[in-house]
């Protein structure tokens, strides 16, 4: 028997420091053992030759809406490993939300053995008992999801008032996780919803007025204040305009612990080119072409530090208006890395460290997984992802992985992409290869880990 048990060799490795150098990786009981410009014997080996080795991706913002029967955390999280996905952190919106420990123990508990990939917990927040924040935490969240308002569909997740946000803050800070926000004035998109809608208009560009950028910068700028003053570290989620990434951009330099996040449909998709179709309906809105060109020069600049998949493939409504359509950009986790970073790398000039950084290694280090996920080193876990960066393929919404067989659909459908997984590694186990998963059924594991950098 070798001394390790996976020999990862002849790749370009992306290494933490951003440079990219052929490395061999030597892994041993999960864990990355030794990197070495030297042969590495193993029981197994797999050569990476002409390929580019990256961490597995950490997506901070998934959702599988464990209770609608949209969607089932088998077929989410194959497409996480086929997506290059090693780590999910899971959001609360399930049915009923996951607000309390005992609802995430009971989740824990009913789903915990169906994940392909690795995954965290992000619990929610109710104000009628702030203390169960706590307890969320010590039941391993190692987040707390809010809205500013009532700002999520009727029923599904409750708002928080300006009061109570502010206590939450207090406990987060207290407590050393992160608080996840939902920006939007809800006041603003009720009366902008209510005009455009007694005005007739439909469509992407409806959605768009309905909630506008505003009503998101105008939250964040709120909930930067809130982070000045209480020192939580906070993470505004899917910014879809630029002016909400220089809200945050400013509030860092005042010393706020606050990050801004984004998401492959805000960078990939805009108004102009999608039309008048109404299934590219998402929250927040797609934006103009403008704001798209404007989020991937804050991109490049180092100001939007984490790109993730806000994963919602709810079923679209055959011939829905706007107003009717359900929300969501489809099989997100699968089609992540090869769409942003084709785009990136072949459009915008920005390299494949700097996404390595803004989906793996930043989110990592926020929400206190890092470094035993989100970066090749050694002790870290041998969570590894083998590209193609210079290959093509044309993404077929047809064969992405979907809960409801009858209503697949992307929006990257016919798109050509450079850049895609070919293996992924969770663990030192080869879960996805050849367009096959072939990682078991429960092998991903939960993981609790409240440690900041």
């Amino acid at each position: 028997m070798s001394q390790y048990d996976l020999s990862l060799c002849n790749g370009s490795v992306v290494l933490p420091d951003g440079t990219t150098k052929q490395v061999n990786i030597g892994v041993k009981d999960g864990l990355i053992a030794t990197l070495s410009s030297e042969p590495i014997q193993a029981d197994t080996v797999v050569d990476a030759a002409g390929k580019t080795v990256i961490p597995g991706l950490v997506d901070q913002h998934f959702h599988c809406w464990w209770g609608f029967g949209v969607e089932t955390h088998e077929i989410s999280t194959r497409a996480a490993a086929k997506g290059g996905v090693t780590t999910l952190v899971e959001m609360p919106l399930d049915k009923p939300a996951t607000i309390t420990s005992d609802l995430l123990r009971e989740k824990l508990k009913k789903v915990g053995d169906q994940y392909h990939v690795d995954f965290a917990a992000i619990g929610g927040y109710s104000g009628g008992d702030p203390e169960e924040m706590h307890a969320m935490v010590r039941a391993g969240a190692i987040a707390i999801k809010i809205f500013t308002g009532d700002v999520a569909p009727p029923g599904m997740f409750p708002g928080t008032p300006d009061g109570e946000l502010l206590d939450l803050m207090r406990r987060v800070k207290k407590e050393n996780v992160t608080l996840m926000v939902h920006c939007e004035n809800a006041g603003i998109v009720e009366a902008e919803t209510s005009r455009v809608r007694a005005e007739g208009k439909s469509g992407p560009r409806a959605w768009d007025e309905a909630r506008p950028w505003f009503a998101e910068v105008d939250a964040v700028q709120r909930i930067a204040m809130l982070a000045k003053v209480t020192g939580a570290r906070v993470i505004v989620v899917h910014i879809s305009t630029p002016e909400a990434v220089d809200v945050v951009t400013a509030a860092r330099r005042d010393g706020a612990d606050i990050w801004a996040e984004t998401l492959p449909h805000q960078l990939c998709l805009d108004l102009e080119t999608g039309g008048d179709d109404a299934r590219l309906k998402w929250n927040p809105p797609p934006r103009s072409r403008t704001a798209v060109d404007g989020l991937w020069k804050r991109l490049a600049a180092g100001e939007i530090h984490s790109i993730a998949s806000d994963h919602a493939p709810l079923t679209k409504i055959e011939g829905a208006d706007i107003w009717k359509q359900n929300p969501g950009a489809g099989n997100v986790l699968e089609t992540m890395l090869p769409v942003v970073a084709t785009e990136a790398i072949y459009s915008r000039g920005i390299s494949l460290a700097r996404l390595v950084e803004a989906m793996s290694s930043t989110p990592a280090k926020i929400l206190g997984l890092y470094p035993r996920k989100g970066a090749i080193q050694v002790g870290a876990d041998a969570d590894l992802v083998v590209l193609e960066t210079e290959g093509s393929r044309v993404i077929d919404g047809q064969a992405l992985e979907f809960y409801d067989q009858k209503a697949k659909w992307s929006p990257y459908h016919g798109r050509e992409v450079k850049v895609f997984p070919i293996r992924t590694i969770l663990r030192g186990r080869t879960v996805y290869v050849d367009g096959k998963v072939v990682g078991p059924l429960g092998f991903g594991k939960y993981i609790v880990c409240h440690n900041y950098h």
